[in-house]
């Protein structure tokens, strides 16, 4: 017998909408330019659809780091810098708002309406993300002769380890 006063402790539906909407993104701006890329979507895809199905983290993790691992491997390869930023940025976006659905899921539970609680977090980690790549492709557009893709994506990925440093801390 259920007790009306159980929480159904599942991934929170907005923010793992976002996560595949982002992750989708982030393959698709990636996949017209390099095999890497479209090689490591399906199955990273796959891989957060099962996260957020049963509610885990590693494999929310696993997937995001499958496509950023095609992602910065495309950009070694001559990934144009737009794109390969774009892709590691949706990546980021994605990864964080799977580990935030299944972190809403745990504490509350599908139940109560945490919408208003989801947006602003995931639009936060956005606009960071943006501002890193921003940054980056400054710093690629005004560096002297020319500075290498593949230095604009070790950058982001030094940028990405630093996030995820943050967030293992907060936590």
């Amino acid at each position: 017998m259920s007790d009306a006063s159980e929480l159904t402790r599942r991934p929170a539906r907005a923010s793992s909408a976002i996560a595949v909407i982002a992750l989708l993104a982030a393959a698709l701006a990636g996949a017209p330019y390099s095999q890497y890329v479209v090689w490591s979507g399906g199955p990273a895809l796959a891989l957060l659809a099962v996260g957020l199905v049963v509610g885990s983290r590693r494999s929310i993790t696993l997937g995001c780091v499958a496509l950023l691992i095609g992602v910065l491997a495309a950009g070694v390869q001559g990934l144009p810098a737009l794109p390969t930023l774009a892709s590691a940025t949706a990546t980021v976006v994605a990864w964080d708002a799977g580990h935030q659905a299944v972190g809403i899921g745990d504490q509350l539970g599908r139940e109560p309406r945490t919408v208003r609680a989801q947006l602003p977090h995931v639009g936060a980690t956005a606009a960071v993300g943006a501002a890193i790549a921003l940054g980056s492709y400054a710093a690629f557009l005004v560096a002297p002769g020319g500075l290498p893709v593949a230095a604009v994506a070790l950058a982001l990925l030094g940028a990405v380890s630093l996030l995820a440093a943050l967030q293992v801390r907060g936590a």
